[in-house]
């Protein structure tokens, strides 16, 4: 576990993670680091993130949600960077799953 300062981003501190496959880390807030997203990817490292919201990406595959669980989720979906930029230093496929916050009245993804 990697605890930090709520002033510092997210990507900052998880450089000092020891990469283990299969490692799932969850991110609060996150800087579109994408060269990290790729030695986590090509560790096996799976990580969890809140997006900016104009991030630009194509829809690739809608996943079947669940019928009697997860009622909250909205939408699964594996998507690609479509900005030329972010491409470059990301090629991979993310998934985005986004949720219902009944306390707020808004999707959070």
């Amino acid at each position: 576990m990697n605890i930090i300062e709520g002033s510092v981003g997210d990507n900052k501190g998880a450089y000092n993670i020891p990469l283990e496959k299969g490692l799932v880390s969850a991110a609060d807030r996150y800087y579109n680091d994408f060269p990290m997203l790729n030695i986590w990817d090509s560790s096996g490292v799976f990580i969890m993130i809140r997006h900016k919201k104009n991030i630009d990406y194509t829809i690739m595959k809608e996943r079947e949600l669940p019928k009697n669980t997860a009622q909250h989720v909205i939408t699964d979906q594996d998507v690609e960077l479509t900005n030329v930029q972010f491409q470059a230093k990301y090629s991979g496929r993310l998934r985005q799953v986004a949720k219902w916050l009944e306390e707020n009245h808004r999707l959070s993804n």
